[in-house]
């Protein structure tokens, strides 16, 4: 859950300091590239780096500067969904004292604060012919979106669909590393096409796709990590953005999150230690009868407190070890798919979601605020 506002303004705190002190030396070792100006490529390279702008509302811009810095001039101005080629990520030649993260990319065209950026690749797929059964015979697949954005054919109108479609007068696209149920497949517009929609969550989309654009997702590559371990425990930490996992008192996993913001100084992530309750392959999150978020497709999400909090993939920004959330834990999404294959208890894929009756079976998060 992801709050848009951006955070240039605040007041750095010691730590903070001190972070970005240690980022002077590892910009010093890292080399950046000047980039030449030249027009920003609309195709899309098969396995090519890619980014996906993804800052701000629709319709919004932001410039590409010449060098990597707030303070360079403007190269160009690219805008909400434009997919750009990237040729590197570099640190900031000049430190940004209002920023933890110095990373930038170097884009044919100039350079762009990673934060803005999702990172995407174009893996087009082998459509099948033929659906597998679920878990009732039903026909039906998840699949996991592997462009860098994706345009739909709405099953309703427009104004009768959720407000990720409604509100975004006709430019809501799918995005990379969204992951949808599959329940029909059709031949048209010249392709094959997959009939998607969600099977957790809000309101019921649905929508045809170039089937080209979604992978089937295996049992295999879901697989459970390490499943007979019973003392399993993953550490939150809100002042430093972390999340790590632990057996016993060894480290297996690590990574940089975005957990909620401060609100009248606390953070809305609560701190404290509970048992993962539900996990979903894929869930449509809302802030329920007060419009605050709409999120679809939203993988790997493992729900670790009653009030709502959870781990799971973030298509939607890249600004992780930044508190900007409504209490959730956003993680980029292999991240996020190690942890939920890593914590107990097992999902199957099919029906990819369970609610936990015995918490004893559960691993524990602990939120800590230092």
């Amino acid at each position: 859950m992801y709050n848009n506002a951006m955070n240039i303004n605040k007041n750095i705190s010691r730590r903070e300091f001190l972070k970005l002190s240690g980022l002077t030396a590892g910009a010093l070792m890292i080399p950046w590239h000047k980039a030449e100006a030249a027009p920003i490529s609309q195709e899309w390279a098969v396995g090519a780096n890619l980014g996906r702008v993804s800052a701000g509302e629709y319709r919004s811009f932001i410039p590409l500067k010449t060098e990597p810095n707030v303070n360079a001039p403007d190269s160009t101005l690219v805008w909400r969904d434009d997919v750009l080629e990237i040729n590197h990520e570099v640190v900031a030649n000049q430190l940004d004292f209002n920023q933890y993260r110095q990373r930038w990319y170097e884009t044919p065209a100039g350079y762009i604060m990673s934060k803005h950026v999702q990172p995407v690749k174009n893996l087009p797929n082998q459509p099948v012919s033929t659906l597998p059964s679920d878990e009732q015979g039903l026909p039906g697949m998840w699949v996991e979106i592997t462009v860098p954005k994706l345009d739909f054919e709405l099953t309703k109108s427009w104004s009768q669909a959720s407000s990720w479609i409604r509100d975004s007068d006709g430019l809501a696209k799918l995005y990379y590393s969204q992951v949808y149920w599959v329940s029909d497949i059709r031949q048209a517009n010249g392709r094959t096409e997959y009939l998607l929609s969600e099977r957790f969550g809000a309101l019921p989309d649905s929508f045809w796709v170039d089937a080209r654009a979604c992978r089937p997702i295996t049992k295999e590559e879901i697989a459970p990590i390490h499943p007979d371990v019973g003392d399993k425990k993953v550490l939150v930490n809100l002042e430093y953005q972390t999340l790590r996992c632990f057996e016993g008192n060894r480290e297996v996993y690590f990574c940089e999150v975005s957990t909620g913001w401060k609100r009248d100084g606390k953070f809305m992530t609560p701190p404290g230690s509970t048992p993962v309750w539900r996990k979903l392959v894929s869930l449509h999150m809302s802030a329920g009868g007060v419009y605050q978020y709409d999120l679809p497709g939203v993988a790997w999400t493992t729900i670790f407190h009653s009030e709502g909090q959870a781990i799971h993939s973030a298509y939607w920004h890249n600004d992780f070890t930044n508190p900007l959330t409504h209490g959730c834990v956003n993680c980029l999404p292999n991240d996020a798919k190690w942890v939920w294959r890593w914590m107990n208890p097992v999902v199957d894929l099919l029906p990819g979601e369970l609610t936990v009756s015995n918490s004893s079976q559960s691993t524990f998060v602990q939120v800590v605020e230092s």
